[in-house]
């Protein structure tokens, strides 16, 4: 287990000077639509996501850490372990845009924190997709996956907004879960960490029989 967090810790590193850019990036996006900016909560995430699993594909890195004693089971452990941080790195910076926004005296959505929830819920499901696909393909297929998993980072903001504009029913969704139960949050989590475990199975089977 220690062994996913240095691996982790790897990915970091490589992606500092991306994060150096993508941060500010994604700022500046939220603030420029600051009316539902809780709405591009998925992007920093999944691209780092993306940037990660190319650098492993482009730079050999995944060839040179099979012949160390790291095992295969535990490369891409780590990289389903990595959806947590790169959450967190979502949540903090839209958190500091949060609090930007409010500095400068401009206002948002009355469900703010509820669609930054939704809309970080929705990347585990993007990497349970991405992840296996990413295995299968590998460097061949990268560039035409990776391509389209950030035009859905990229247009499904605005998709989404227009479902809360012209759908009545996803509004009165996103109030759920102040008035719900905590039943369905449960049932949801435990659906979560099924997928989850189908996906990992699936990268992980991929992974044991490809040739690096």
């Amino acid at each position: 287990m220690y062994k996913s967090f240095f691996l982790i810790q790897k990915d970091f590193i490589l992606l500092r000077k991306f994060l150096m850019l993508l941060i500010p990036f994604f700022i500046f996006i939220a603030y420029s639509n600051y009316h539902s900016f809780s709405l591009f909560t998925v992007m920093p995430p999944m691209l780092l996501l993306i940037s990660s699993c190319s650098m492993d594909t482009q730079q050999m890195t995944q060839r040179f850490l099979v012949n160390l004693p790291v095992r295969r089971q535990e490369l891409v452990r780590a990289k389903y372990f990595s959806i947590l941080p790169y959450a967190l790195v979502g949540l903090a910076a839209t958190s500091f845009t949060y609090l930007l926004i409010i500095v400068t005296g401009k206002a948002v959505t009355p469900h703010f924190w509820q669609e930054v929830g939704i809309t970080l819920s929705i990347f585990p499901l993007l990497a349970m997709l991405y992840l296996p696909i990413h295995y299968w393909l590998g460097a061949k297929g990268a560039q035409v996956v990776n391509l389209v998993f950030m035009m859905i980072v990229m247009f499904g903001p605005n998709v989404f907004s227009f479902l809360i504009q012209w759908i009545p029913d996803v509004n009165r969704w996103l109030s759920f879960g102040v008035k719900g139960t905590v039943i369905p949050f449960i049932i949801l989590g435990l659906a979560y960490v099924f997928l989850l475990s189908c996906s990992y199975i699936i990268s992980l089977r991929i992974f044991l029989r490809k040739d690096l």
